[in-house]
């Protein structure tokens, strides 16, 4: 009996003095902490949208720790005009996150909103890493947890109307020189932004290159029309039906010499314009979009002389 209550007033002893001091105190001087970061999202945040959670524990036990400060640091350039740094990153410091800090809570814990400091405003790939400081002289030691990788994207646009119709530049030369022979890949796509059937889109592609269709994720291609002596060729794309924010994407490759002697600041079209019809009634009345306008590039150098 006298056992049982020894153990259980230690027990209470215990208890008494996380209360107080956030920390157990153990005979042989301050106990070992651990520190660990969660990033919600965890690995990629579309616009930056994400939050920073640090936590600290005791190493033994994972009591959770009340006291010091979490303070919450990334990894950046020596020039911070570089942009945002990754964790494998070598030669680069951690540096404290401003207005990223606070006293751990009851469960050892401090919440940080990204978005809301401006952190994430560019997009990258971001090296974060959670620290903790114990307060002199009490019984908790500092610590530093793992380095974790945010890769933060631009925001999704929002689906306005009824059908959207965009040309994406994906890669390639934008100042081509003459007599030089250059390849670019350009996407459509097509979104919807309610239920939508009967979609297609129609468009041309330019007679001075050769332009190579990809297979889309959705629907089929086929010639509608060729003009000029063959070189110039109007696509259909029968897409289908669409249910409310789905995305249809044709990629386009397009290959082209551009004649020795243009001009510097000429005008090239990779692609003409493209529209896209559907319906909203199950075909009963057909609407089309506005136009994509023509994907160009400039004769380079950028600047003429």
């Amino acid at each position: 009996m006298n056992q049982s209550m020894h153990r259980n007033s230690a027990a209470i002893l215990l208890a008494v003095l996380i209360l107080l001091t956030g920390v157990p105190a153990f005979a042989g001087g301050p106990v070992d902490t651990t520190t660990t970061l969660t990033l919600v999202p965890p690995t990629v945040a579309a616009g930056g949208a994400a939050s920073a959670i640090m936590k600290v524990v005791t190493t033994s036990g994972g009591f959770p720790v009340t006291q010091g400060t979490l303070q919450l640091k990334y990894k950046h350039h020596a020039n911070p005009a570089l942009g945002p740094v990754s964790c494998a990153a070598q030669g680069n410091s951690f540096l404290d996150v401003a207005g990223a800090s606070g006293t751990p809570d009851a469960q050892g814990q401090v919440t940080i909103d990204l978005q809301a400091l401006a952190l994430t405003a560019v997009p990258g790939t971001y090296g974060f890493q959670a620290n903790y400081s114990g307060v002199p002289g009490q019984d908790a030691k500092s610590d530093s947890g793992p380095c974790l990788d945010l890769t933060v994207t631009n925001a999704p646009t929002p689906c306005i109307g009824t059908v959207n119709i965009a040309a994406n530049f994906v890669d390639g030369e934008g100042y081509p020189l003459a007599g030089g022979t250059y390849t670019w890949h350009l996407n459509l796509k097509v979104t919807a932004c309610v239920d939508v059937t009967n979609v297609s889109a129609q468009g041309g592609l330019n007679a001075w290159a050769t332009s190579t269709l990809g297979d889309p994720d959705l629907g089929s291609t086929a010639i509608r029309k060729t003009t000029g002596n063959g070189k110039n060729q109007v696509i259909i794309w029968t897409i289908g039906n669409m249910a409310s924010g789905t995305e249809a994407n044709l990629p386009v490759t397009v290959t082209g010499t551009v004649k020795k002697g243009t001009a510097c600041g000429t005008v090239l079209g990779l692609l003409g314009s493209w529209s896209s019809l559907f319906s909203t009634n199950g075909g009963f009345t057909i609407q089309k979009t506005d136009y994509t306008g023509t994907s160009t590039v400039n004769v380079g150098p950028q600047v003429c002389p």
